[in-house]
């Protein structure tokens, strides 16, 4: 089969991004021919090392001047292409491929997040892919048909983005993780709050934050405001946040919304204990409790609670750690792109 990927670029620290380029990488491994449309980005390498073709497709929302170009970046990687099935995992290039639905083509979205307000335009395709039952739901209620709505559930594990070898990293325990863009809908606030309250209880404990984003020195500075800077380590973006995850004790996903994080899967294999909000798609990343405990989003409070409880019995730590791991195979890579193949093959 010869499948197309679209987006505006394939840079780093995007959630988005990454689930397109396991996918991509993934597929033409399997004997899929693959091609991957976007203006620029960090994977490019990797990509061409994996067999797949790249074309430089301008970013269309800019200006009119560049969606125009767009457009023909776009037919010309079309035309040399021709594809099978356009797969589109951003909103901007939904309304780029539309025409060349009216010549055939058949398009598949993936919707990463359904909260968006362009998110409609995801709808615009011929199969929608949600990464959650509860994103599933959304695209209903939003009006689009369940009979074009298929959910694949997000999975990072054997991602050619990962390094096969890494070096755990240097951490003080009890080790508090989190994986996570820097801003308001991370909560990243409340998990701060909550530290300030673990750290009154266990006052050898660590927080380590990977990753970046808008609200960073907002961040620091509440940290200091806290009295927790010490002890909370902001690390920025890590290509390979595995070096934390297996050394740490404890992961924790503070989110007041998030279609289906990657980075679960990712603490899930790492065998922490995980606590996170119970919200969209985290539960069921987390077998609706089985595997993690859950929270209210919002709640610092219970948000520290939670990890008090792990940290007071390390017989329950450990019983979180080994429940977190149960199961965690179908969150392989591989599995993702075979039930994609099946969306796929409704179509072609």
């Amino acid at each position: 089969m010869r499948i197309l990927h679209l987006l505006n670029h394939c840079g780093k620290a995007n959630g988005h991004v990454n689930v397109s380029v396991d996918m991509a990488c993934a597929q033409s491994m399997s004997g899929h021919v693959v091609g991957y449309c976007c203006a620029k980005g960090d994977f490019i390498p990797l990509l061409t090392n994996a067999g797949v073709q790249t074309f430089r497709v301008e970013e269309p929302h800019r200006s009119i001047k560049q969606f125009f170009k767009a457009q023909t970046d776009l037919w010309r990687a079309i035309k040399n292409f021709q594809p099978d099935i356009v797969h589109v995992h951003m909103a901007a290039q939904s309304v780029l491929i539309q025409p060349y639905r009216l010549f055939g083509y058949k398009v598949v979205t993936t919707v990463h997040n359904e909260f968006d307000r362009s998110v409609w335009l995801m709808g615009l395709a011929s199969r929608i892919v949600t990464v959650s039952k509860a994103g599933y739901e959304s695209m209903a209620r939003r009006g689009f048909s369940r009979k074009k709505i298929r959910i694949v559930l997000n999975g990072s594990i054997g991602s050619s983005r990962l390094k096969q070898d890494f070096i755990r990293a240097q951490v003080q325990h009890p080790a508090i993780v989190t994986v996570s863009g820097l801003h308001p809908r991370k909560g990243i606030a409340d998990l701060l709050h909550a530290f300030k309250s673990i750290r009154d209880s266990f006052p050898d404990a660590n927080l380590y934050l990977l990753g970046e984003g808008p609200c960073q020195v907002e961040y620091e500075a509440l940290a200091t405001t806290l009295g927790i800077d010490a002890s909370t380590h902001f690390l920025g973006f890590r290509d390979d946040p595995r070096e934390y995850l297996f050394a740490s004790d404890i992961f924790v996903l503070a989110s007041h919304s998030d279609p289906g994080p990657l980075v679960v899967a990712e603490a899930r294999n790492a065998g922490c204990a995980i606590v996170a909000t119970n919200v969209d798609g985290i539960p069921e990343m987390l077998d609706h409790g089985d595997a993690g405990l859950l929270v209210p989003p919002k709640d610092p409070a219970a948000l520290a609670t939670a990890i008090k409880y792990l940290l007071a019995d390390p017989a329950e730590l450990k019983r979180y750690s080994a429940m977190a791991r149960r199961g965690v195979e179908r969150f392989t890579i591989a599995r993702v792109c075979r039930e994609m193949d099946e969306v796929y093959r409704e179509l072609v």
